[in-house]
């Protein structure tokens, strides 16, 4: 008999109790193994959790709690009674701009999959981003809710409680009038007598704009071009960043490999024709931080070729910016020179459109003009927005000079660099 009464408690305990939703929630997974990004996905998953927490119907359990219940099923017959189990399975991966998000949600008792929803948005929106992903969780779990029960309409009318307002007596109303029409009497009054004694003078009152004035009797407002893009000191932390990675594409931005000459011997055995084969292409590294450290307005691509926007109401441009890249005056062309024993140069090719450099010949070394190169970055300064167009592309030049077999022998080493084409002229005449 006991154990019979012991078993009624324990059924009318598990069945009186109201069902619920037990939301197994993992992390979402970077598909891509993208470790830039990698710290988007525990960042879906908190607002997923703030999401569901008001939800009095749905317990959120973690990836312990999966575990526990799938190592002892049985812990599936102590819930509630119409109790469901449910397992999210989300992911992520991000192309340039956009960043794709797709959930499966698993009924834990069948194993089958009962919803599924897929989603995108920006990577320089992401906390958008990750408010929709709250928000279709919770949609894909609004059919699994309990269904509220309406409350009982009462038969009997409400009576709403009348506010009813105590005005002040007639008296100190007209009381107070009147004190206040005194004062600023009296105020007025003093002002005048001052203004005719000279002690002080009736300013006008006017809220003056940026750049207004008021003077004799005449406005003015200064609107000039100057003043239009002043500073927003918001914009000071991406400016920093901005000036940074800029500083870093004007003065180095390209990745050079340099393979070892092929030398080719003339049948009559006395002269050499050199062959070096240089690689241009830009750095990898600037690419990737610009990816992910500048909040750029929009981004293009086309095959190679990949640009960027950045847009003033996200940064300040500093006018000594501007000028810079206006005149271009950062462009740089590759030098290559070729040292002999004693680390005198005995060849030297300059990469170059400039014709005038093409012109030049030297008696000390053996000079040669080339134009082979052409720059993978190029800047595009506009009224509101900057574009940096970057080719990710590799560009193989093989440069060729041919010179007798004892001068080849003396070669010993060979170097690249690149020259600013604003100061090549001067750097050549040094070594010419």
């Amino acid at each position: 008999m006991k154990k019979i009464l012991i078993n009624l408690i324990f059924l009318s305990a598990i069945f009186g109790r109201e069902s619920l939703i037990y939301f197994y929630l993992l992390p979402f997974d970077n598909i891509q193994n993208d470790p830039t990004v990698e710290w988007i996905g525990p960042g879906l998953t908190e607002m997923v959790k703030d999401q569901l927490k008001n939800e009095i119907d749905i317990r959120i359990k973690s990836k312990g709690d999966l575990e526990s219940i799938m190592n002892n099923r049985s812990d599936l017959m102590r819930q509630a009674r119409g109790s469901r189990n449910f397992l999210l399975l989300g992911k992520y991966n991000r192309k340039l701009d956009d960043i794709k998000v797709s959930m499966q949600l698993i009924d834990i008792a069948t194993w089958e999959e009962v919803n599924k929803k897929s989603l995108s948005g920006l990577y320089s929106e992401i906390p958008i981003l990750k408010d929709k992903v709250g928000s279709v969780v919770l949609e894909m779990l609004s059919d699994f809710l309990p269904k509220k029960v309406p409350a009982k309409k009462s038969p009997f009318p409400k009576f709403a409680n009348q506010n009813i307002k105590t005005e002040p007596p007639k008296i100190s109303v007209e009381s107070k009038k009147v004190a206040s029409g005194l004062d600023d009497a009296i105020s007025e009054l003093e002002a005048n007598m001052d203004f005719v004694l000279g002690s002080k003078t009736r300013g006008m009152k006017t809220e003056k704009s940026e750049g207004m004035a008021y003077n004799d009797g005449e406005w003015s407002l200064d609107f000039s071009a100057e003043k239009k893009a002043n500073v927003n000191p918001e914009n000071v932390q991406n400016s920093v960043l901005l000036e940074t990675v800029l500083k870093q594409l004007t003065s180095n931005p390209y990745h050079i490999t340099l393979n070892r000459p092929n030398f080719i011997y003339h049948d009559d055995e006395k002269l050499i024709t050199v062959q070096f084969k240089v690689e241009y292409s830009l750095d990898k590294s600037i690419i990737r931080d610009m990816l992910t450290t500048l909040p750029y307005t929009s981004l293009q691509e086309d095959g190679t070729l990949t640009v960027f926007y950045y847009s003033r109401d996200k940064f300040n441009f500093p006018q000594y910016l501007i000028d810079n890249l206006k005149t271009e005056s950062h462009r740089k062309v590759p030098v290559i020179q070729f040292f002999d024993k004693a680390q005198n140069p005995s060849v030297l090719i300059v990469d170059t459109p400039d014709s005038y450099l093409h012109s030049l010949n030297s008696s000390e070394l053996l000079y040669i003009p080339n134009h082979q190169f052409s720059p993978l970055i190029n800047f595009t300064m506009g009224g509101w927005s900057m574009q940096i167009a970057m080719e990710t592309v590799e560009i193989p030049i093989t440069y060729e000079f041919t010179l007798p077999v004892s001068e080849v022998e003396n070669l010993r080493n060979v170097k690249v660099k690149f020259v600013r084409e604003t100061k090549l002229r001067s750097f050549l005449e040094s070594i010419l």
